[in-house]
C-alpha cells in the first residue's frame, strides 16, 4: 500500500504539481482512503520527503553502485556520478523537474530537492574516496576539489536545464552549437 500511494504522489506531483495536489487525490489514485494515506505514510509533507527514496528505487541506483564497485575498474567509477544522472533523468525526469521547479515557492519541495543534492554531493565524495584508494586520483588534484568538480558536472538540474535547452532549438541549431 506504502509503495502504490508513493506511485501516485509522484505521478499526481509531476502532472498536476504539489500544490495542485491533495492527499485525497493521492488516496483516490492509489486506491485507498485518505486516512490510510495519513496512516501508512503521513501528510503530503512526508510524501515528498520520501521522493528521493523513490527516484533511487525507480533509478535502479543501488544496482548501479554495485556494478561499478564490484568492477574495480577506476574508469567506471569515476563514470559513476554521470551514470547515475542518466538513469534519474531517463526514470524520473518528471518529478525532478516537478522538484526543481516548484522548489522556489513551495518550501517542501526545496526540503527534498535539497536533500537530494546532499546525497547527490555524499555520492560525489564516495566516488573520490574509492579513485583515492584505488590509487587513481592525480595526487595533485584537491580530493574536496574533486568532489564539487564531479558534483557540478553530473548535477541532474543541471543537465535537466540542458536537455530543456537543447529540446528548444532546432536541429540546425544545435549541429552549429557543436
Amino acid at each position: 500500500t506504502r509503495e502504490e500511494i508513493l506511485k501516485a504522489a509522484r505521478r499526481l506531483f509531476a502532472e498536476r504539481g504539489y500544490t495542485r495536489t491533495r492527499v485525497r487525490d493521492i488516496a483516490e489514485a492509489a486506491g485507498v482512503s485518505a486516512q490510510t494515506v495519513y496512516d501508512s505514510v503521513g501528510s503530503k509533507q512526508a510524501l515528498v520527503a520520501r521522493l528521493n527514496d523513490l527516484i533511487d528505487a525507480e533509478a535502479g541506483i543501488a544496482t548501479i553502485v554495485a556494478a561499478a564497485a564490484q568492477s574495480g575498474d577506476p574508469m567506471r567509477v569515476a563514470a559513476l556520478p554521470a551514470a547515475i544522472a542518466r538513469a534519474i533523468l531517463e526514470h524520473c525526469g518528471d518529478i525532478i523537474h516537478a522538484l526543481v521547479t516548484g522548489a522556489a515557492s513551495e518550501p517542501d519541495l526545496e526540503v527534498a530537492r535539497t536533500e537530494g543534492q546532499r546525497r547527490h554531493v555524499e555520492g560525489a565524495r564516495m566516488v573520490v574516496g574509492a579513485l583515492q584508494q584505488m590509487r587513481a586520483l592525480d595526487a595533485s588534484v584537491e580530493p574536496e576539489a574533486a568532489v564539487e568538480t564531479i558534483s557540478a558536472l553530473a548535477d541532474v538540474q543541471f543537465a535537466l536545464l540542458l536537455l530543456e535547452e537543447l529540446a528548444r532549438r532546432t536541429p540546425g541549431e544545435i549541429a552549429r552549437i557543436v
